[in-house]
């Protein structure tokens, strides 16, 4: 049974705030990588898996807010699910295009053109649920028949490490997600002009118009995330 009425303003301030902890997370997997956390390799790498675990988990929930007119996101048991890959499936039942496409925005002389799934290396939906399982493999230290098998860590360990990170960032450096049934599509940038995340709520098209809402993160003084929306 549904347990909650869904609100796009709402839906659309709270991944804007955990697309900023993804930017975050994004960040520290860089530092870690330069060298720049004093860690050393094999400590760098386990790191960096658990900020893509991070990832992974933030942008399933993320999408279990924009989504949450599914009548899968509704009920008691999406509300507690914490597995992202379960999340995916669940959004998945009643929405084809539930996962975010990596998308380009230019301008020409009729305005702006949006290109989804424009970037060939952006991750995946099958590589999110690859990633995730991974993570879930190197977090675990392993058994005692893996402990005493186990072999150093390697170049192509680390070259793999690079390679999430380069999908990762081509997905969510420009994103869309699609709203089922035709109800219209969030166009998400992860640096807008004040450098943090903003997200144009596109619907109601029509012949040569279409509704947007745009919604921002700010800043405050004090040094705390706010949401500011401007309608169009």
């Amino acid at each position: 049974m549904p347990t909650r009425s869904f609100s796009e303003p709402s839906a659309v301030k709270t991944y804007l705030r955990l697309m900023h902890e993804i930017v975050i997370r994004i960040d520290l997997v860089a530092a870690a990588c330069d060298g720049k956390l004093n860690l050393t390799p094999p400590y760098a790498r386990e790191y960096s898996y658990l900020q893509f675990r991070r990832i992974c988990e933030l942008l399933a929930l993320g999408c279990l807010q924009l989504h949450g007119d599914l009548p899968s996101s509704q009920t008691s048991s999406a509300k507690k699910e914490w597995n992202a890959t379960k999340i995916m499936n669940r959004l998945h039942r009643d929405h084809a295009h539930a996962f975010p496409q990596s998308t380009t925005n230019t301008k020409n002389d009729k305005g702006w053109h949006l290109e989804a799934n424009s970037k060939p290396d952006a991750l995946t939906l099958k590589e999110f649920k690859a990633l995730y399982n991974k993570c879930g493999e190197i977090l675990h230290r392993g058994t005692i028949k893996t402990i005493e098998i186990e072999s150093g860590v390697s170049k192509k360990d680390y070259d793999e490490v690079l390679k999430w990170q380069k999908k990762i960032v081509d997905l969510v450096n420009q994103h869309i997600i699609t709203r089922p049934n035709k109800k219209g599509l969030y166009f998400i940038s992860m640096k807008s002009e004040n450098g943090l995340p903003a997200c144009s709520v596109f619907s109601n098209f029509n012949e040569g118009s279409v509704e947007v809402a745009n919604y921002n993160l700010i800043i405050t003084g004090e040094g705390h995330l706010e949401d500011n929306v401007t309608k169009n």
